[in-house]
């Protein structure tokens, strides 16, 4: 009597007691034939799988781009195939990652579990698609002091991305400082596209603080700016509002507007730091301010 033949691909075996003669067809062509149909992924259909397929048998279906299996080995062989994700077909199963893993798009944008219940999308500019709109948002890494300096100092920044922009797409830029002068110090805010040495979008500014010096006041500081149209001429509208709780002197309110009066031109196909900037007309240690800003792409 022959020996069990073996367990996955039912290969045969003669008897190991010599009983047995060898046969070419039976102990080495057979044999040979089983192994060669067994390399790689057998090529079925959806409707035709293995019915009794071994634990670890790598399948893929050409009726449906070739989605690729693997058997557990679990019973019934219909439920233990188990989808291997490729780039041929559409996978067709649900894929968890485990705690702490990401999944990696293109290099520069990671998909993660944040928290219960929590997506985070990180990677450099990343942000997040829904129908037209596009989310995005930065937080100044920490907060900018300005001081004892003329300097038309950037106190926020967002960098757009080359093709970014749209025709409607809108990026904000909200800042919080808290500001301290001497008596008639005047200050400006800008926001620019391009950096600090960019096109001007909109300013308020300057503007003459108080009459008398005052400590610890706040600054608010708000932007919309839109693109109107793309390419190399691209074009840009802006609205900046800058309200503040410092007693105003001259005709200047509480609260100020400032647009870039019409369109600005900006090469959409290129990268634009946009940016928020402070400058203080006079340079003085009592001239100071320290400002946060959060930047995003609204629509």
């Amino acid at each position: 009597m022959p020996d069990t033949p073996t367990t996955r691909l039912g290969m045969y075996k003669s008897a190991s007691d010599g009983s047995e003669g060898v046969s070419y067809t039976q102990d080495i062509g057979q044999n040979l034939d089983k192994l060669d149909a067994a390399v790689g992924f057998q090529i079925v259909t959806s409707s035709t799988r293995p019915s009794s397929p071994f634990p670890g048998k790598p399948i893929t279906e050409s009726d449906t781009a070739y989605r690729t299996y693997f058997s557990n080995g679990t019973s019934p062989a219909s439920a233990s195939w188990v989808e291997i994700p490729n780039g041929s077909a559409t996978y067709n199963s649900n894929l968890a990652l485990a705690a702490g893993r990401t999944i990696s798009f293109g290099g520069d944008v990671t998909v993660s579990r944040a928290a219960a219940g929590r997506l985070a999308i990180t990677g450099t500019n990343a942000g997040l698609v829904i129908g037209s709109a596009t989310y995005q948002n930065a937080l100044t890494a920490a907060a900018t002091t300005v001081a004892n300096t003329t300097t038309e100092t950037v106190v926020g920044t967002f960098t757009i991305p080359a093709n970014d922009a749209v025709g409607g797409a809108t990026y904000r830029a909200r800042l919080i400082a808290n500001v301290s002068f001497l008596a008639s110090a005047q200050l400006t805010w800008r926001a620019r596209l391009g950096g600090v040495a960019g096109t001007q979008l909109a300013a308020a500014g300057p503007t003459t603080l108080s009459g008398t010096a005052q400590t610890n006041k706040e600054s608010v500081v708000e932007v919309d700016l839109v693109c109107v149209s793309t390419g190399a001429a691209g074009t840009w509208f802006a609205m900046l509002a800058e309200q503040r709780n410092t007693t105003q002197t001259g005709s200047v309110g509480d609260i100020q507007l400032g647009s870039s009066d019409g369109t600005i031109t900006r090469d959409t196909t290129a990268s634009n730091p946009f940016v928020i900037t402070a400058q203080w007309a006079a340079a003085s240690a009592s001239n100071t301010l320290t400002a946060r800003c959060v930047m995003e792409r609204v629509a």
